[in-house]
């Protein structure tokens, strides 16, 4: 009975526990492009929704032969949006769906921890289910 007792109550706890979703709302998937693609694009905030379009972002790549995600352009989209901060910061992204607005809004909440001289700066890429026709996207930043 006791053995029955400790099953139930580690399965419970497992079960129970829920992935912590770090990026609320529609994202799918950050992407990282490391290095390959510098901070300072030519625009601040992006919508992708094709191959071409994707192409010629990498257009940009600094990396000789970089291995660049894969995305399925009838399904996603690629959102961006350039954001900097103080010092020691981190993102928190977030997408979300308004329907009344056919819009998708993205947020990007940023915390500064620290101060210092040297200022840090993200591009912020994700993957959302694709932009329905005749849609917009809202860009925001939030400190």
């Amino acid at each position: 009975m006791r053995n029955l007792t400790i099953i139930i109550f580690l399965l419970t706890i497992f079960y129970s526990c829920k992935k912590r979703n770090i990026n609320p709302g529609i994202i799918e998937q950050e992407i990282n492009f490391g290095t390959c693609l510098p901070i300072n694009l030519p625009q601040q905030e992006y919508v992708i929704q094709s191959n071409t379009e994707y192409q010629l972002l990498l257009n940009n790549s600094v990396c000789q032969s970089a291995n660049f995600p894969n995305i399925d352009f009838s399904q996603y989209s690629l959102l961006g949006q350039y954001t900097s901060g103080k010092c020691k910061i981190t993102f928190k992204r977030q997408v979300t769906k308004d329907e009344g607005n056919q819009r998708y809004n993205f947020t990007v909440h940023i915390f500064d921890r620290g101060i210092c001289k040297k200022q840090g700066q993200s591009m912020n890429w994700v993957l959302v289910p694709k932009l329905p026709t005749n849609w917009t996207v809202n860009f925001e930043i939030k400190q």
